[in-house]
């Protein structure tokens, strides 16, 4: 489906390239390897899904280096089952990359982007692990509890899709009654094209058919989010690198 196959582009462009970075200072963690522009651009093509839109606006302030601002957005990504934030906030914390260096918060943190199995977040979350201390271990399973019951996707999913839901219905329904409208996405040429298939360029990925609403996160029984969900794990666990590495410690 051509939804889809644009929905992917623009995920894949938007988390590839994540790495962890060595040391403590800010801007030595590499968050993604797309330039601001490229992030600017990719905003207006996910409007409606409140998870990724944060999570562009903190990539966005990441490499502006507002970094408490990244942080900012991340955590409300967070709030709506973000995965990717998740991670970029576990890294943050245990790399003292712009925040507090802060070990409990960071494998809380990677405890919750791997809360869907994902192997590469698992294995961060047990490395991070490895390397605390046994009361910093005990600290994060005491506080773990309030950040699941917040951030988990017990809540979290939810609290996206009633968002999403809502998005779907005040751009593809009518004011007067009638729910079945399509509607056009479209985005400027780039290099002179609207070929969704022109490669990596951002402005291609916002250029979409008429879709109804059943069309904007699933297909199976109306707005479903399984085949959403399911996508955002692929491309988190098929694209970039990560490494650990030792925390720098606070003086």
């Amino acid at each position: 489906m051509l939804i889809r196959r644009k929905t992917l582009a623009l995920a894949m462009m938007i988390v590839a390239g994540t790495a962890g970075a060595h040391s403590g200072k800010a801007d030595t963690l590499e968050l993604t390897d797309k330039t601001f522009m490229q992030l600017d651009a990719a905003v207006m093509a996910v409007k409606g899904k409140p998870n990724e839109l944060e999570r562009l606006l903190g990539l966005k302030s990441h490499k502006r280096g507002s970094y408490a601002a990244a942080a900012d957005h991340f955590r409300k990504a967070s709030q709506y089952a973000d995965k990717y934030s998740q991670h970029y906030l576990s890294l943050m914390y245990w790399h003292g990359a712009g925040v507090p260096v802060d070990r409990v918060q960071a494998y809380i943190w990677a405890d919750l982007a791997a809360e869907r199995g994902s192997r590469k977040l698992l294995l961060i979350r047990e490395k991070m692990w490895s390397q605390m201390t046994g009361e910093e271990q005990r600290r994060a399973q005491a506080e773990g509890p309030d950040y699941y019951a917040r951030y988990g996707d017990e809540s979290a999913k939810p609290r996206a899709e009633r968002l999403m839901r809502s998005f779907a219905r005040d751009m593809t329904g009518s004011r007067v009654g009638y729910r079945n409208q399509m509607m056009e996405i479209a985005g400027a040429p780039v290099n002179g094209t609207f070929i969704p298939d022109a490669g990596a360029n951002a402005g291609a990925y916002m250029v979409a058919d008429a879709v109804a609403p059943e069309q904007l996160y699933g297909t199976t029984g109306g707005l479903a989010f399984d085949g959403y969900w399911n996508e955002q794990d692929e491309l988190l666990d098929g694209v970039g690198t990560v490494e650990v590495g030792k925390p720098t410690r606070d003086k």
